[in-house]
C-alpha cells in the first residue's frame, strides 16, 4: 500500500507542534523517523518526471559548486524553448544537482498529498525535489522564503546551518551570508528535517543525494496590504483623495495629516485573521480539485 506522505509526517508531529515550530522558527532535525522514505519518490520517478515535463524548463533549476547552472551556457534549452536532455546527461555525470520544482503539478498523488498539507497547516504547500548527482556542491549558502519540510529519500547529505533565522524573509533580498556555523549534521536516508524560513545553510552531498521537499508559504502583512488594495478608494474617500507635490496647490501639512489619519483608519479596520483566511482561499488548491491528465501515485510511474 502506498504510504501517504502527509499522513506519515503527522504521525512524526502534530499539526500544532509542525506550527509551533514554524512559528517559533525552530530547526529541528529527526534522524530515523521515516524509514519508509524510499517509498516516496525513486530516481526512476524523476527521470520520467524529466522525459514527461521537459517541455516546461522553468521546472527544473540545476547547480554546481555553489553556483548557477546557466542554461544558455550549457546549450540546455534547444531551439523550441524546450529542455534539452540530451544536453544535460553529460552535466549528471559531472555530479550536478538538480531542482524538480512542483512535482505537484505534474503528479495526481503529490496533487492530492499538498492538498492534505493545505488543510492541516493552514497554508500554501508546493512539493518539490532536490538531486544530487555526485558528490560536488551544488547550492551556495542561501535561506529560503519559505518554511522547509524535508525528507532525506536516498544517500547522505551533510547540512551546514549558518547564523540565525533572519527578520523578514518573505521578501527576498541580498544580504551577508552569517559567518557563525550554528548547527552541523548528516542526514541520511529515513531523517526528517524543518528548516525555518530565512535561516541561511549549505549543503554538501557525500554520495547520490536525493530528498523530498515540502515548502510551506504563509502570508505576511504585505500580502495582505496588496490583496485589499483594489478597495482603499471605495473603503474610505480619505485614500481616493488625490495627492499635490508643491506648496500653494495645496495645504501639504493638512494632506500628510489627512492621508494618515485615513490610513490608521484602514488599519484599525483590517480583520487580520479573516483577511489571512482570504488570502488562503485565494491561493490555496480547492478542496475537491485534481489534477487532470496526470497518471496516479509516484509507485505508478517506476
Amino acid at each position: 500500500m502506498m504510504i501517504s506522505f502527509s499522513e506519515k509526517i503527522f504521525s512524526i508531529l502534530s499539526v500544532s507542534e509542525w506550527n509551533e515550530r514554524s512559528s517559533k522558527r525552530q530547526l529541528c532535525h529527526m534522524p530515523g523517523v521515516f524509514p519508509e522514505s524510499a517509498d516516496l519518490i525513486s530516481w526512476g520517478w524523476l527521470e520520467d518526471f524529466l522525459n514527461r515535463e521537459y517541455t516546461r524548463p522553468e521546472l527544473f533549476r540545476f547547480f554546481m559548486s555553489g553556483r548557477p547552472v546557466e542554461p544558455g551556457r550549457f546549450s540546455l534549452i534547444d531551439q523550441k524553448g524546450q529542455l534539452d536532455r540530451t544536453a544535460l546527461r553529460p552535466l549528471l555525470t559531472q555530479g550536478i544537482t538538480a531542482i524538480f520544482n512542483s512535482l505537484d503539478s505534474s503528479s495526481d498523488y503529490f496533487w492530492q498529498e499538498a492538498i492534505k498539507l493545505e488543510q492541516a497547516l493552514g497554508a500554501v504547500v508546493s512539493l518539490d525535489a532536490i538531486g544530487s548527482f555526485g558528490t560536488v556542491c551544488g547550492l551556495p549558502p542561501h535561506y529560503d522564503d519559505r518554511d522547509l519540510i524535508i525528507v532525506q529519500v536516498a544517500g547522505r547529505k551533510r547540512w551546514k546551518i549558518l547564523g540565525t533565522p533572519i527578520e523578514g524573509p518573505w521578501r527576498k533580498r541580498t544580504r551577508p551570508v552569517p559567518d557563525s556555523v550554528t548547527d552541523e549534521f548528516v542526514m541520511q536516508a529515513g531523517d526528517m528535517l524543518f528548516v525555518p524560513a530565512g535561516l541561511y545553510h549549505q549543503c554538501v552531498p557525500l554520495e547520490p543525494s536525493l530528498h523530498l521537499g515540502a515548502l510551506v508559504t504563509r502570508p505576511c502583512g504585505a500580502d495582505l496590504l496588496k490583496m485589499i488594495q483594489p478597495q482603499w478608494e471605495t473603503t474610505d474617500p480619505g485614500l481616493g483623495t488625490r495627492l499635490y507635490a508643491y506648496e500653494g496647490e495645496t495645504d501639504l501639512g493638512q494632506q500628510d495629516a489627512c492621508l494618515k489619519q485615513a490610513l490608521i483608519r484602514l488599519v484599525q479596520e483590517m480583520d487580520v485573521t479573516a483577511l489571512t483566511r482570504a488570502w488562503l482561499a485565494q491561493k490555496q488548491r480547492p478542496l475537491r480539485a485534481g489534477l487532470l491528465g496526470t497518471g496516479g501515485k509516484p509507485a505508478d510511474r517506476r
